[in-house]
């Protein structure tokens, strides 16, 4: 009986002190167009805007890297956001970006930013689960 006490209290110390998930939310990303699109998403804060980056920065295999996510003619990507994101909505807004792919590729970076040649952009300041829909 004592070791069925013990066995219990084991595992109802064991299941209360595991760290609860963090809350997530989960962003759509829709493209219903013919033609594959990149995005990246921004975030504002404390009145201070932060607009697409004029300049790439270097990713893990040394290339430039603008921040840009693929998404392919007629797929749906789930982007989750973590409670980190949560916290920046509480002092701005956040900003996702859609650009054409080829345009991407052909168009220097830096001219993209100056005229910005964007498909789409999608202003967001809510901590619940939402869709964006390209086109």
């Amino acid at each position: 009986m004592f070791k069925n006490v013990i066995i219990i209290c084991c595992i109802a110390v064991t299941l209360t002190s595991c760290p609860k998930p963090s809350p997530r939310i989960t962003v759509r990303i829709v493209n219903n167009s013919n033609e594959d699109i990149l995005w990246m998403c921004r975030i504002e804060s404390n009145g201070e805007w932060y607009e697409i980056p004029s300049h790439p920065w270097t990713n893990k295999f040394g290339e430039k890297d603008y921040g840009l996510s693929l998404i392919k003619s007629g797929i749906i990507f789930e982007h989750k956001l973590t409670e980190a994101y949560k916290d920046h909505l509480k002092k701005g807004w956040s900003k996702y970006y859609f650009f054409n792919y080829d345009s991407v590729e052909t168009i220097p970076w830096q001219r993209i930013c100056d005229e910005r040649i964007i498909l789409k952009e999608v202003r967001i300041d809510t901590w619940e689960d939402f869709e964006i829909t390209y086109p």
